[in-house]
């Protein structure tokens, strides 16, 4: 059960994360995440390339933007199921103040390991010229996966 709660949580938390980027990027011409660079970082796991000098040069690999869609929805599955193992542990019932506070804490994976190590922008953003611009767009879609969290599992509980 709480397996399924897991993977509903955070099914819906990606897709409410994905559509509120995209909705952002039709509204405002705001950039979307590279998710292909997702998926070409991790795809260079096999090559041994685990920290890229400048992820945006290196070779196109195939497929990279449906492997990176895939490893974003695994991860957002993995959160999905360590929020609902955290809510159970916690609450009798479904936590919208947990939710909030493990999808602000999900962007700390952002910050930490793919912009430093996949990006090439430094922890936190730090050698972007758009550092706040950037952070401040994480804090609010981790607001919207954390929306998407409590959602999840609300109507599968």
């Amino acid at each position: 059960m709480i397996l399924f709660n897991g993977i509903i949580s955070g099914l819906l938390a990606t897709i409410l994360f994905d559509l509120y980027n995209y909705s952002l990027n039709f509204a405002y011409g705001i950039d979307k995440p590279k998710w292909n660079l997702l998926g070409r970082y991790f795809l260079g796991y096999k090559e041994n390339k685990f920290i890229r000098k400048n992820l945006i040069e290196d070779e196109e690999i195939e497929n990279e933007l449906l492997w990176g869609y895939i490893f974003h929805y695994i991860i957002g599955l993995i959160y999905g199921i360590v929020f609902v193992i955290l809510n159970f542990l916690l609450f009798d019932y479904p936590s919208i103040f947990l939710a909030y506070i493990f999808g602000f804490i999900t962007v700390i994976g952002g910050w930490c390991f793919l912009m430093p190590f996949a990006y090439n922008l430094g922890f936190f953003a730090s050698k972007s010229e758009n550092r706040a611009k950037i952070l401040a767009q994480n804090l609010i879609a981790h607001f919207v996966f954390g929306t998407g969290l409590f959602i999840g599992l609300y109507i599968s509980f």
